[in-house]
């Protein structure tokens, strides 16, 4: 019996690239309240358990050899992501049984590596794959490099929300910004001289610190720490961050610190998942226990509840703005989990979404095998529930 729940098959050159990964993982694991010991490094076809969930991972080289392993986990359907050094040599490092695959690019210095992370982390389930990051700025002085972050973001896979992009005209402006900002993990907050004195600045830091919600606070040259903002992560920028001009006129920044910017912002979405996840759990067991209930927290991270009156319910703690793809997966993995007759609740938190969209779920709960309860509405709901 295998003493993990997960696998990393590693595949072609063993290199300091595996080593940064195995790294980063742990960190990663730790980061999300995750045993970093369940997941398990593996590169022999012998270790390897086709019963447990499993991502292949392989390095490019110039040798381009096929492993034994790679066959097997290819006709089990594994998803396996190809690692070159540069996207311009996928031929010379790939083998012919991968090259219609989409690579990863990672160098030895470790670029890509906090990407790789993020998606062994989505294809086990444990790290949602909606990628939302919210940028926070003044428009004066700091537009550029609020457009240049949204550029950079975007291009690695983020759902970058923006104002000036991302609100359309005749839209209720707070209403849509709280909508959108409950489905993020991390805010990207530009502190230019004078943001911190806008209309909206408090509004959104206490929204954001009241969700969960990573703040990654990129601090102008100048500017300095401030205790109202303690649940921020500081980035202190530099002026020589910035090329030709000064900062906020005409500067521009550095590829360097850009990258920088990115790799942290994916960093922080397992803490804030983990934040957001322990919340929902929190919310619920206390509801359950409240009612005498014996809640009991699964591996998968879902919650399992033995009612009074002998019925069984799976509550599973949903990040964000639950969507009818979300609710689906919910369905199909607790679904092959437990027997088919067994309720299944997707909890979610309300706070800041957008009325209509609340409405919107009421509609698909009368229509699907599955319920949507916000945290606020638990009691009430499991009170119902064992009549």
């Amino acid at each position: 019996m295998s003493v993990y729940s997960y696998q990393v098959i590693t595949m072609g050159a063993h290199d300091d690239r595996l080593t940064a990964l195995k790294v980063s993982v742990e960190k990663r694991a730790t980061d999300l309240g995750i045993n970093p010991r369940t997941i398990a490094f593996v590169d022999c076809i012998t270790d390897y358990d086709r019963k447990l969930p499993a991502i292949g991972i392989y390095f490019g080289n110039t040798l381009r050899g096929v492993p034994h392993i790679l066959d097997k986990i290819l006709e089990d359907s594994i998803i396996v992501a190809p690692v070159v050094s540069d996207k311009t040599k996928v031929t010379d490092e790939i083998p012919s049984e991968l090259t219609h695959i989409n690579v990863i690019e990672c160098s030895a210095s470790g670029a890509g590596i906090a990407r790789l992370t993020s998606l062994i982390f989505e294809t086990f389930r444990l790290l949602r794959k909606e990628r939302g990051v919210f940028i926070s700025y003044r428009r004066k002085g700091s537009q550029p490099l609020a457009d240049k972050l949204y550029e950079d973001l975007d291009k690695r896979g983020f759902d970058v929300f923006i104002d000036v992009r991302s609100v359309p005209p005749a839209v209720d402006f707070q209403a849509e910004l709280w909508h959108r900002m409950s489905d993020v993990d991390v805010i990207v907050l530009i502190d230019t001289p004078g943001f911190r004195e806008g209309r909206w600045t408090s509004a959104e830091l206490a929204q954001a610190n009241l969700l969960g919600i990573q703040t990654l606070h990129l601090l102008w040259p100048g500017q300095t720490e401030d205790a109202k903002y303690a649940f921020s992560h500081f980035v202190k920028l530099q002026v020589t961050d910035f090329s030709g001009p000064s900062p906020g006129r005409g500067g521009t920044i550095t590829k360097k610190a850009v990258d920088q910017i990115c790799n942290l912002a994916e960093e922080l979405r397992a803490k804030a998942m983990a934040l957001r996840h322990a919340h929902l759990v929190d919310n619920f067991c206390d509801a359950a226990r409240d009612l005498r209930f014996n809640p009991s927290v699964q591996p998968e991270r879902w919650i399992s509840v033995e009612l009074a009156n002998k019925k069984t319910l799976a509550a599973v703690p949903t990040i964000g703005r639950p969507t009818s793809d979300r609710i689906n997966t919910i369905f199909e993995s607790i679904s092959s989990i437990n027997s088919p007759d067994v309720p299944i609740w997707a909890v979610y938190d309300s706070r800041g979404l957008h009325k209509d969209w609340l409405t919107h779920l009421k509609w698909l709960d009368g229509h699907l095998p599955i319920r949507t309860i916000s945290v606020a509405d638990i009691p009430q709901a499991l009170k119902e529930f064992v009549r």
